[in-house]
């Protein structure tokens, strides 16, 4: 029996609705239009989420529930299956529908992902095309189980010429997204680690990515300092632009760091997150680089970077740095985990690579988001300036404002202006929220530019100053 794999147009969108209910729909969307028929197999759960770049659960769920509604029949030991009943000729309105719950109030916010307006397109639909004239059949097989090869090459490439990272391409590993990074990263370490910290503050998700206690270690002036646990442990840390807060590491805070791997004590998960877009300046090095000088401390330093950043948020390709002693047991992990990067899209991304769009794109970008975090500070200066401070930043994808003193000492303030904002459509990230403890931490909101536009930044930049002057000023 054939397989309409090659027929159906599937996709994942990080968006309000589930996984399993995008892939529900869109399964049930094929049926109607008769791009599969009766009897037509369906691609096992498992090579189906490679695809999608998505958790396998997400497909056995979806499979499970149009099992369950007669749409789909599961034959043992030979998959799954359209299934042959009077569904198939149904009219379209008599197809199940899911329950959804009923459409809420657009939310706006400042968003600090990749600009997809912008995008190259055309560039990028000619790379589709020449990847998949003569596709490796090796990804037809979801053979590369850390990535493709041709595009680790290129990664490789890309790294030593924007970041200045000495890597082989045998030391990267493709992943879907950090997340997926971290949990593979700390399931291959779980026989050296007993102590996991992050910094305080942190990008909340990093928190939900890891299992298990977490410890916290707090980022002043100069970052966060190295651990004093003597007991094995590993830190997931963004030593070249710490999220939120914005700052780099100082010389000395990275020397400590060095100093305390070169003594074996520990482990790094260098998070290098938005470090492509620097406007002014040198690029800080990373500490994974650094590392390479110093006797031991290069076997504990592992590099983690992203292509949502950018190219575009459903992408959902991230990829791993390792030292060359840990090639071996994170391909051992990555086994016992099973795949989850998308394969089909990485010949793809590897010949945009090639081509020289991915580098035309980013130095394009680099000029989109500055002029775009200058309009924003313009904003800012005008409306913003009497209750807020801020340091412009000179890479990056957000700003960081912080409340003056006396507005900050009032311990009502953040909770006014976050429930105000949000009954005008705007929903605020505050600094707080990226701490253990928001009561001991400092008053700001983080705003993103790079993927908000110029009318939505001066709708919402009135909407806080707005806010701030009925509450103080009456």
């Amino acid at each position: 029996m054939m397989s309409p794999i090659a027929s159906l147009t599937l996709s994942i969108s990080d968006n309000a609705t589930p996984y399993y209910l995008q892939l529900r729909e869109q399964i049930l969307a094929a049926i109607r239009e008769k791009r599969v028929s009766p009897e037509d197999k369906l691609p096992s759960s498992r090579s189906l989420a490679n695809m999608l770049g998505v958790s396998r659960s997400v497909v056995t769920q979806t499979y499970d529930q149009l099992v369950a509604e007669g749409v789909l029949v599961s034959k043992p030991k030979r998959g799954i299956f359209i299934a042959n009943t009077s569904l198939i000729t149904m009219p379209l309105e008599s197809l199940p529908e899911a329950k959804s719950a009923e459409p809420e109030k657009t939310v706006g916010y400042f968003d600090s992902s990749a600009d997809h307006s912008v995008f190259p397109h055309k560039a990028w639909a000619a790379s589709m095309r020449r990847a998949w004239l003569n596709p490796d059949p090796k990804i037809l097989m979801g053979n590369y189980r850390l990535g493709f090869p041709q595009l680790k090459e290129q990664l490789a490439k890309f790294l030593y010429s924007l970041r200045g990272l000495e890597c082989g391409a045998e030391q990267i590993i493709i992943t879907a997204g950090n997340r997926d990074a971290l949990q593979l990263l700390q399931h291959m370490l779980k026989k050296h680690v007993n102590q996991w910290y992050t910094e305080n503050p942190t990008y909340p998700p990093i928190n939900a990515s890891l299992t298990g206690q977490l410890e916290h270690l707090d980022v002043q002036l100069g970052g966060a300092l190295p651990p004093e646990n003597t007991s094995p442990w590993a830190a997931v840390i963004t030593p070249c632009r710490q999220y939120p807060l914005g700052i780099s590491y100082s010389s000395q805070c990275r020397e400590k760091w060095l100093q305390t791997l070169s003594e074996k004590q520990g482990f790094v998960i260098e998070d290098d997150y938005d470090n492509e877009f620097i406007f002014h300046g040198r690029p800080v090095t990373t500490l994974f680089q650094a590392a390479k000088h110093r006797v031991s401390a290069e076997e504990r330093v592992f590099y983690v970077g992203s292509f949502s950043k950018t190219l575009f948020r459903g992408l959902r390709l991230s990829y791993v740095v390792v030292p060359k002693a840990f090639v071996k047991p994170v391909l051992e992990s990555q086994k016992q985990l099973g795949q989850s990067a998308s394969l089909p899209m990485q010949p793809a991304l590897s010949d945009f690579m090639a081509s020289g769009a991915f580098y035309r794109h980013l130095n394009k970008m680099r000029r989109h988001y500055r002029m775009k975090r200058d309009y924003l500070e313009s904003l800012l200066n005008a409306h913003l300036s009497q209750w807020f401070e801020w340091e412009k930043p000179t890479a990056g994808m957000h700003i960081l404002l912080r409340l003056k003193t006396p507005y900050a000492d009032d311990p009502e303030i953040s909770g006014f202006l976050k429930s105000y904002a949000m009954t005008q459509g705007l929903q605020l990230s505050l600094l707080e929220d990226h701490y253990v403890d928001p009561m001991l931490a400092t008053k700001g909101i983080v705003l993103g530019f790079s993927n908000t536009s110029e009318n939505d930044m001066e709708c919402w930049v009135n909407v806080i100053s707005q806010c701030l002057g009925c509450y103080f000023d009456g």
